[in-house]
């Protein structure tokens, strides 16, 4: 993965490198295809909107096609819109198996962050295994999906700091609740209301743990038939009818979403299989 970076962010820059072109090539031998080339940019506050233009500093994206353009924080602890965990929020059993290795808790904290980056990838991966989402909302949960699925199978310790990440935050202001605001309002959530825009990854993110455990990569392989390019137009409900009808939980995952209502997942004791 070509990789550009800020003055004094080489160590960073190649960390992220070897992790996201490593979900690149876990998904190329899971399905046995070629992707596109990735090009990624890891940038300080002051060179961000260079490349990210009004993206809040520290919110992962991609653009283009060939190549992908991706950028991702040089500094986590300087992302300011994001929500991160908190120590005493997290179940002690948690916290013990995530400081194993003389990890710290700022490391645990902000590796989730860099989780986000699985995420981003992930987009790339969905679009050329020829998945057509139909909305901006499973477009967003496939890609959660992609990312999710690559760290449990190869890297168990940022899953798991993802799964700390992403299971904390659900309680920041959303006014912003219905899956048609999220259709409408998709780049000015983004732009303008971050946090709020937050709060739709992470009520996704709940599903993607959810029906992960269960289904595996396997479900990236139902979509994948169940979604083809240059299918039939679908509105959210029809995208919800044919999830529930692959998996159920949908319409009731939807309608949590819609009251403001999503609940974190359990993590699993330590040591869990």
């Amino acid at each position: 993965m070509p990789t550009f970076y800020s003055p004094r962010s080489e160590a960073r820059a190649r960390y992220l490198q070897a992790l996201l072109g490593g979900e690149i090539d876990y998904y190329s031998s899971q399905f046995q295809v070629r992707f596109a080339p990735v090009t990624m940019a890891v940038l300080n506050t002051e060179q961000w909107s260079k490349v990210a233009g009004e993206d809040p500093y520290g919110m992962p994206s991609v653009g283009g096609s060939n190549p992908y353009v991706f950028v991702m924080p040089s500094s986590c602890a300087q992302v300011t819109w994001m929500p991160y965990p908190k120590r005493g929020a997290v179940p002690a059993a948690i916290i013990r198996q995530a400081l194993t290795k003389g990890k710290t808790w700022d490391e645990v904290k902000f590796k989730g962050c860099d989780g986000i980056g699985t995420h981003e990838i992930g987009h790339t991966i969905t679009d050329q295994l020829g998945i057509d989402p139909q909305t901006h909302w499973f477009n967003e949960f496939l890609a959660s999906y992609v990312g999710y699925a690559y760290l449990k199978a190869k890297h168990p310790p940022e899953a798991l700091a993802s799964e700390i990440f992403l299971t904390q935050g659900l309680d920041v202001p959303h006014p912003f609740t219905k899956l048609s605001d999220f259709e409408s309002k998709y780049d000015e959530l983004e732009q303008k209301h971050p946090a709020n825009y937050g709060w739709y990854q992470l009520a996704l993110d709940q599903r993607v743990m959810e029906i992960y455990p269960s289904s595996g990569v396997q479900f990236l392989r139902s979509i994948r038939s169940a979604f083809p390019k240059h299918g039939p137009r679908l509105d959210s409900n029809q995208v919800l009818e044919k999830l529930e009808a692959l998996s159920s939980g949908w319409k009731s995952w939807s309608m949590h979403v819609e009251a403001g209502d999503v609940e974190a997942v359990k993590l699993p004791p330590a040591n869990h299989p």
